[in-house]
């Protein structure tokens, strides 16, 4: 078996319990294993830089500005020293005590395997949007239909890699905030034919936003698939249905409804009960809106 680089960015989260459970799996494994965590400058602190001390073949980074998403992941693997890197999400929960066993079992299929996530079984109140986005998009989360279309299926919430693979491609650090590094990642992959292997091997994702918040971080993400279009190309859902609305030259009425609607889809969207239909309507429209 190879030996193994488990790698946490961390951003105003308390990953204790999370780097416990891992190093536990870790001491049992029989090969050679570390955690990194980066703190990417948290604006509240935890006690995860105590709790990476006290565990043996842990280290904590503390970051003393915020470098966003792609950046802290690409220090994360320049700290690394070891064959394959694990990249995982911090707001995320162990449920399956054979976690790091299974991954390196599967490593030797596949230049990338991914295990998923899924979402929490109780929706926590007022974070009704992204519970039920992810709620639904667990549906197509299962290892047999995420390898039907592998690339487009890819995640960095919890991915295996080699690191000189990695280190050959890394994350594009012109994305700024949250949205389509990912996609961006999974679109050099399939450009340079690296296989990529998913697997039910799901983490719990504990981390759900508020309404409020989870819709202003989408924002964000919208703007970056614009920005980043001619690189994501077909790699984004969204995007390709924006490409048919300009084909057909209708942008315009994308615009005019963001223009006349985005105040009531926006109090649908942070309200208790908010329409995923809307919700994809309004990032449609807000991506004409961008581009207008």
């Amino acid at each position: 078996m190879n030996s193994l680089s488990i790698l946490i960015p961390v951003f105003n989260w308390d990953c204790s319990r999370f780097l416990t459970d891992l190093h536990r799996q870790g001491c049992r494994l029989g090969v050679p294993f570390e955690i990194v965590v980066a703190d990417d400058c948290s604006t509240v602190k935890y006690g995860n830089e105590q709790t990476a001390g006290m565990l043996e073949n842990c280290r904590f980074i503390g970051l003393d500005r915020n470098v966003g998403r792609a950046r802290i992941r690409n220090i994360l693997a320049d700290e690394s020293r070891f064959e394959k890197l694990l990249f995982l999400d911090c707001d995320l929960e162990v449920k399956d005590d054979s976690f790091l066993k299974n991954y390196l079992e599967a490593s030797g299929k596949a230049d990338v395997v991914c295990g998923g996530v899924r979402t929490p079984d109780e929706m926590p109140g007022g974070m009704e949007l992204r519970f039920l986005y992810e709620q639904r998009a667990d549906r197509s989360r299962t290892a047999e239909l995420c390898n039907r279309q592998p690339y487009a299926r890819f995640t960095t919430s919890t991915f295996m890699i080699g690191r000189d693979d990695f280190m050959k491609i890394r994350f594009d650090e012109s994305y700024g905030g949250y949205g389509y590094e990912d996609v961006q990642f999974g679109v050099e992959l399939e450009r340079r034919g690296m296989c990529i292997l998913h697997i039910d091997n799901p983490l719990v994702h504990l981390g759900l936003e508020p309404n409020s918040v989870y819709l202003e971080k989408t924002g964000n993400a919208v703007r970056n698939a614009f920005e980043h279009r001619e690189k994501i190309g077909s790699g984004s859902t969204l995007l390709n249905h924006f490409g048919r609305l300009e084909r057909f030259r209708m942008v315009w009425a994308g615009r005019l409804a963001y223009r006349m609607f985005a105040g009531s889809m926006r109090r649908n969207l942070v309200g208790n009960k908010p329409s995923l239909k809307v919700f994809s309507l309004y990032k449609l429209c807000y991506l004409c809106h961008i581009k207008g």
